[in-house]
């Protein structure tokens, strides 16, 4: 019997048994958990229309995926030659400034696929019939695009398949890691050459004897008491500034996330007069930490470092929770290499619907997303004979909290 599937208008209305084991078999990160989608279903109703699908073997499920519709502004997206070109096109050609995608994926950016195959069933067969499922709903939605987003080195080989059916696969952000091989954020600054931890401790002294205060609230309510919409405004000023802009999330976003995920969420914030004015929101599950979203107030960036201090600090969370993996988002590559991150490339599969859109994608693939080099990690680190002599004595930095 042939692979079929079923979509759902709702993550309420999924078959969650068979979402469930899809996800159990293929190992699949909590972007794909149902509590996770369901934050996101509720709180950006307004901006995106949202789909699932399962896929069945014979009554088995075999794959699993979350599927959005929205409108994509291509001029904050795009390279920046070809978004000079759309914000100054006259009549017709300003039509292809706002697409209407059907994206597999999430809203957000999380720098995760919300795609899933058990392993038994990655195969053309399935994403054959995944591209006919997305193919026909696109058309009914009267979509411009298909794209699913976004997907690592290690899933080109099976994800190959949909270029035979004329998908692009084009490189976006990049995600940057943190290695997990220290106790604290002490223990790691202790093993920095003397130059990289004097760029630390200048950072971390700004914050000396001026009243600001580190606190990392893990309590729902806490969270919803202190992220208010005066706190979510710092949110908007460093997306504003951010490389690529997809999607604006709103604070319901944030309040249902706090609201579903009570045991892996948390923010970490630095407060001067009560008053907020750095945030981070981060996400513990199993054994990744990841560093998802922020806000700065950019009046006292540059007095008290706060985006450095406010990752400083995300990091020392991370390595006292003693996960495997790291997470620091797609962004400021050339601030994080400095730390000592790598970063592992992602990319996006896309394909024009009707044949203008569908040349413009084939044609234009490279120009559709601005490219952000990778950059390659520093070498912060002292060599481990220095590191063995020294002992590696963790430097004292107050400001951080476990």
């Amino acid at each position: 019997m042939p692979y079929t599937y079923r979509i759902f208008d709702s993550i309420d209305d999924v078959d969650l048994v068979s979402w469930e084991r899809v996800r159990s078999e293929s190992a699949a990160s909590i972007f794909t958990d149902p509590r996770f989608i369901a934050a996101a279903e509720a709180g950006m109703t307004q901006s995106c229309r949202f789909w699932y699908v399962v896929v069945y073997d014979n009554s088995r499920p075999a794959a699993c995926a979350c599927l959005i519709g929205m409108t994509i502004d291509l001029a904050t997206l795009a390279d920046p030659r070809l978004a000079w070109v759309i914000r100054n096109a006259p009549g017709m050609l300003s039509r292809f400034r706002k697409l209407k995608v059907l994206m597999c994926g999430l809203p957000g950016s999380p720098g995760e696929k919300c795609l899933a195959l058990t392993p038994t069933n990655m195969s053309a067969q399935v994403l054959s019939l995944l591209d006919a499922a997305l193919c026909d709903l696109a058309a009914r939605s009267a979509m411009d695009v298909i794209a699913f987003k976004e997907f690592g080195k290690d899933d080109l080989e099976w994800m190959s398949p949909l270029l035979s059916r004329g998908y692009r696969c084009i490189p976006s952000l990049p995600m940057n890691l943190f290695r997990p091989s220290f106790p604290d954020f002490s223990h790691y600054c202790a093993a920095l050459k003397t130059r990289y931890r004097q760029q630390i401790n200048r950072s971390t002294r700004k914050l000396t004897n001026t009243g600001v205060e580190l606190a990392v609230l893990t309590n729902p309510q806490d969270i919803l008491r202190a992220y208010t919409p005066e706190v979510h405004a710092l949110y908007y000023q460093m997306a504003a500034k951010a490389d690529l802009n997809l999607e604006i999330l709103p604070i319901k976003f944030f309040q249902e996330l706090t609201s579903r995920l009570v045991d892996e969420i948390e923010l970490i914030t630095y407060s001067k007069d009560s008053r907020i004015i750095a945030f981070g929101w981060c996400l513990h599950a199993g054994a990744t930490y990841s560093m998802l979203y922020a806000g700065i107030d950019y009046q006292l960036n540059d007095e008290l470092d706060l985006y450095f201090n406010l990752m400083y600090a995300g990091l020392d969370r991370a390595l006292r929770k003693g996960v495997s993996r790291i997470e620091v988002g797609q962004a400021a590559g050339v601030f994080k290499a400095r730390l000592g991150c790598y970063s592992e490339p992602l990319y996006v599969f896309a394909k024009g619907l009707g044949p203008l859109m569908s040349r413009i994608i084939h044609y234009g693939a490279g120009l559709l997303i601005a490219q952000v080099p990778a950059h390659r990690p520093s070498d912060v680190f002292k060599s481990s004979v220095d590191i063995v002599r020294s002992g590696a004595k963790p430097v004292d930095h107050g400001s951080l909290v476990s």
